[in-house]
């Protein structure tokens, strides 16, 4: 496959250069993590840059409530700034 000048990846070229299983980064472009990856068809093309810029995230509870937590602080803030424009 040509990749678009080396710009976007297929699975398994992503999964070389991260050293990371072909399932798990299905799982990532599926879950959206890998930011910019569309699937054609049956297969995913990953930008080169979402991979080598990939870091994993907090897992768990306390995770999920601190990421919660920041999502409602970002709501607020934005609902505050809009009230200010009124």
């Amino acid at each position: 496959m040509d990749n678009l000048n080396g710009d976007y990846l297929t699975t398994p070229e992503a999964s070389e250069i991260s050293h990371k299983c072909e399932s798990f980064i299905k799982r990532l472009c599926r879950d959206g993590r890998l930011l910019g990856a569309k699937k054609l068809g049956k297969t995913w093309l990953i930008p080169r840059t979402s991979i080598e810029s990939y870091t994993p995230g907090k897992r768990g509870r306390r995770a999920k409530k601190e990421t919660l937590a920041a999502e409602l602080e970002s709501i607020r803030a934005e609902i505050s700034a809009s009230k200010e424009k009124i």
